[in-house]
């Protein structure tokens, strides 16, 4: 038997329904909170008592699909024979984007590991560093482009001018405000609340926080450039908006970062070279100014999008690895 546990409710919702309506056994064994956590809530998310769902669920012929951080407290608890190995172990879901933090969390892993564990990536990084500083075995490490179906879905619209960029994890909107300083499209950006940013200095930028789904994907359907500013580290990161750039095929202008190049390829021509405002300025402005420029990357996005949803359905792959 499968079972699929959940630091959070209603997460992942493409592979846990995918995978539910097969059989498998669906427990939640976070805080009920959702919606994005800073590191100090996701500590804090490990010591749920809901971890106590855990004992008596599976028997060691079982496989598990453990998503987050509640990975480490159980992955303990297994190592301590407090709960049994189960035949198939796989861990998904746990980012890191600050170099210390993952250092730490490298070495947790690392002491934690038991045989049959495995662990799914969401960006080459994240696989690359499982396999180099946690000592896994490149058979047990997966590679999973993340294609949820997300919600609050716009209908196509007009272009309106506009630059829109959205996001939490690894955002750079400082270096965005300073490249599209002396650009004439007024600049929109919806970040979260724990996202520091400075004030514009002009009044045709606005900044929105934490706006509804639906919100947030109008704003950047009605854009003409949508402009993803990440940092040069950290792993999976923009690909939230990235599937919603995919469905409304808009031109993007992306910091190149190993994360979005798995969706789009490393040709892919918006790509500029992180912590370099001249670079992103310049995309900008030629993607403006030029109708031919905004559709060759409009073409590429597309492109893009219709290899991902070749690729079949999320829960199937994550099947797939269980069950190999």
């Amino acid at each position: 038997m499968i079972h699929v546990l959940l630091s959070q409710a209603g997460g992942y919702r493409d592979i846990t329904e995918y995978l539910r309506e097969r059989g498998a056994r669906v427990t939640v064994i976070g805080p009920d909170a959702q919606g994005m956590r800073g590191k100090a809530a996701i500590v804090l998310a490990m010591l749920s008592p809901k971890l106590l769902r855990c004992f008596g669920l599976w028997t060691r012929e079982d496989r598990v699909l453990v998503v987050g951080w509640q990975a480490l407290p159980l992955l303990a608890l297994v190592k301590a024979r407090l709960l049994p190995r189960p035949q198939r172990l796989l861990v998904m879901g746990c980012f890191v984007h600050g170099q210390r933090a993952r250092r730490v969390a490298d070495r947790l892993l690392r002491a934690l590991r038991v045989p049959g564990l495995g662990f799914i990536a969401f960006s080459p990084g994240e696989a690359r560093n499982l396999v180099q500083n946690v000592g896994m075995a490149q058979q047990d490490v997966h590679c999973h482009l993340w294609r949820q179906e997300l919600d609050g879905r716009a209908s196509q619209q007009d272009d309106d001018g506009s630059i829109f960029a959205g996001g939490f994890s690894n955002r750079d909107y400082d270096l965005l405000l300073d490249a599209a300083e002396p650009l004439p499209a007024p600049l929109v950006i919806v970040a979260s609340q724990r996202n520091q940013i400075r004030q514009p200095g002009r009044g045709s930028t606005r900044i929105l926080r934490d706006l509804p789904e639906a919100e947030f994907e109008g704003l950047l359907a009605r854009s003409s450039v949508v402009a993803m500013p990440l940092r040069g580290l950290g792993e999976a990161c923009g690909q939230s908006v990235l599937l919603r750039v995919l469905r409304h095929g808009k031109p993007l202008v992306a910091t190149r970062h190993e994360a979005i190049e798995a969706y789009l390829g490393q040709d892919y021509p918006g790509f500029v070279p992180h912590d370099d405002v001249q670079a992103m300025r310049q995309a900008l402005a030629r993607a403006l100014e030029q109708p031919a420029r905004r559709e060759e990357l409009a073409q590429r996005v597309r492109l893009a999008a219709g290899r991902l949803e070749g690729r079949g359905e999320p829960g199937a792959e994550i099947e797939q690895f269980l069950l190999g």
